[in-house]
């Protein structure tokens, strides 16, 4: 008898941790569920709004965020961060990427030996600017 345990993302054909089956659970269908919104949406969509409109997104997911840092038990914690994760997924899915990519790159963070000191970036700070730290 023997057992593998794997490391990384995509141990099978299609990125997944198993053929078999969805093994992240609801993530993965959210997931799955947006990038085919992107194309597929029914008349109506809320999400389809929100990939046609980068201002509403963005407002979204900032409102979001900030009620995830203003809830005060496990219950509303966990309420905010699935509103987080779902506009998150909406911002990913609107550019095309996927959740094995999103599981690579935190492989990727994870793997770093470099330790910075975490600083927050200025406000106005975009990608290509020195960094704070």
């Amino acid at each position: 008898r023997f057992v593998v345990r794997q490391t990384g993302v995509g141990f099978c054909h299609m990125e997944q941790m198993s053929c078999f089956g969805d093994d992240h659970g609801t993530l993965g269908a959210l997931m799955r569920t947006l990038i085919d919104r992107k194309d597929n949406a029914p008349a109506g969509s809320y999400t389809k709004r929100l990939f046609d409109d980068s201002a509403l997104l963005k407002s979204k997911l900032l409102e979001e965020c900030d009620e995830l840092l203003a809830a005060e038990n496990d219950r509303e914690v966990a309420f905010e961060t699935a509103d987080v994760i779902y506009f998150a997924f909406a911002a990913c899915a609107r550019h095309g990427v996927n959740l094995a990519e999103v599981q690579r790159s935190l492989a990727r963070k994870h793997l770093r030996v470099r330790r910075r000191p975490g600083n927050a970036k200025p406000p106005g700070w975009k990608p290509g600017d020195p960094s704070p730290e």
